[in-house]
C-alpha cells in the first residue's frame, strides 16, 4: 500500500520497513532505500513540514513506470481474460473501471459513483471565431459532440476545413478548429491525457481545483469548474483566473446553457492567440439558433 501511494505522487515517511522480507531487486525495496525515515526521537510535526515543503509529484516517477507493465489498460486486459474464461464475445463498447470519486466535503458519505452524463462523457468541441462588427463584443460559435471514437456517430475532424462565406450583413466564420473537452471524474480515466480543457463541477473550493488541476494534468491548456447555472472558473496557462457569466442581451432575456461551453468559448479565443483583455467588454457565444452573451472577468495571477 506505501509503494502505490507513493507511485501516485504522494508524500511517504517510512516508520517501518521490512527489508529483509523481500526481494533486493523488487520496486518495493527500491522503495525502502529512498523514502525518507521517520526519526522517532524528534518531533513528529518539523519532519512532516519539512517532508511536505521538498516532496515534488514526480519524485517516485521511476517506481511509478514498475507499477504497472500497461498502465491505466487494466479494465481492457481483464475483461478479455474474463470472457475468454468463459467462452463469449466481448462487449463492442470499450471497457473501463468506473473512477472512485474524491471524499465528500463536510463529513457527509460518499455517494456511489454517478452514471455516466453528457458532461462526463468526452467530448469533440467545435468552434469558430467570428470577424468582429465594430463596437460588438467577440463572437465564437461553439458546436459539441460526445465523442464516442469511430462509429456511425463520430464526428468528422473538420480542424482545417474553412467555412462558407456567411450570408451578407452577418459576420464571417473563421477556420473551424476542435479540441477535446472531458470531465475530471469520466469514468474512463485513460482519456484524461487527451484533454485540451479539464472539466469539472460544484467544486467547494472552485479557485483551488483550477490550481491543482492543471498541476495534475500538465498535458491540458485549461481547467475549468462550472460554479452555478450560468457561471464557470476558468485557469488559463499563465495563471490567471477568468469568470464567465450569462449576461443578460440587447432584449434583456439570458440565454442559458452548459456553463462548460462558456469554457470551451475561451479556449478558442486563447488558442489563436488573442489577448484576454480584448474580452472585458465582454463575449457572445452561439449554440446553435442561441445567442449567450457573457460577462468576463480576469484575475491576473499571484
Amino acid at each position: 500500500m506505501t509503494y502505490y501511494a507513493a507511485a501516485i505522487g504522494t508524500p511517504v515517511l517510512l516508520g517501518a520497513f521490512p527489508a529483509q522480507d523481500l526481494d533486493p531487486a523488487s520496486p518495493v525495496a527500491e522503495l525502502g532505500r529512498t523514502a525518507p525515515r521517520l526519526r522517532p526521537y524528534e518531533p513528529l510535526l518539523p519532519q512532516l513540514d519539512e517532508l511536505l515543503a521538498s516532496h515534488h509529484p514526480d519524485r517516485y516517477a521511476q517506481l511509478s513506470a514498475l507499477a504497472s507493465s500497461a498502465p491505466g489498460a487494466s479494465a481492457g486486459l481483464l475483461r478479455r481474460t474474463f470472457y475468454g474464461l468463459i467462452g463469449l464475445p466481448e462487449p463492442s463498447p470499450p471497457a473501463y473501471l468506473p473512477r472512485l470519486l474524491a471524499p465528500a466535503h463536510g463529513g457527509e458519505p460518499t455517494a456511489a459513483v454517478p452514471p455516466v452524463t453528457p458532461l462526463r462523457a468526452p467530448l469533440q468541441v467545435l468552434t469558430q471565431l467570428h470577424d468582429r462588427r465594430p463596437a460588438a463584443p467577440p463572437e465564437i460559435t461553439v458546436t459539441r459532440y460526445a465523442d464516442v471514437g469511430s462509429g456511425p456517430y463520430a464526428p468528422s475532424a473538420p480542424s482545417t476545413t474553412a467555412s462558407p462565406p456567411a450570408p451578407t450583413g452577418q459576420t464571417t466564420p473563421q477556420v473551424v478548429a476542435s479540441h477535446t473537452a472531458i470531465h475530471e471524474d469520466a469514468p474512463d480515466s485513460t482519456r484524461l491525457p487527451l484533454a485540451d480543457l479539464v472539466l469539472h463541477d460544484s467544486q467547494p473550493e472552485p479557485t483551488a481545483w483550477t490550481q491543482e488541476a492543471m498541476r495534475r494534468h500538465r498535458h491540458c491548456a485549461m481547467a475549468a469548474c462550472v460554479t452555478g447555472l450560468d457561471t464557470c472558473l476558468v485557469r488559463v496557462p499563465d495563471g490567471s483566473l477568468v469568470a464567465l457569466t450569462a449576461a443578460p442581451g440587447p432584449d434583456g432575456r439570458r440565454d442559458r446553457c452548459d456553463p462548460a461551453v462558456y469554457a470551451s468559448a475561451l479556449y478558442a479565443w486563447y488558442e489563436r492567440g488573442r489577448p484576454l483583455g480584448d474580452l472585458l467588454d465582454g463575449l457572445t457565444v452561439v449554440t446553435g439558433d442561441a445567442t449567450h452573451h457573457l460577462q468576463v472577468t480576469i484575475t491576473p495571477p499571484g
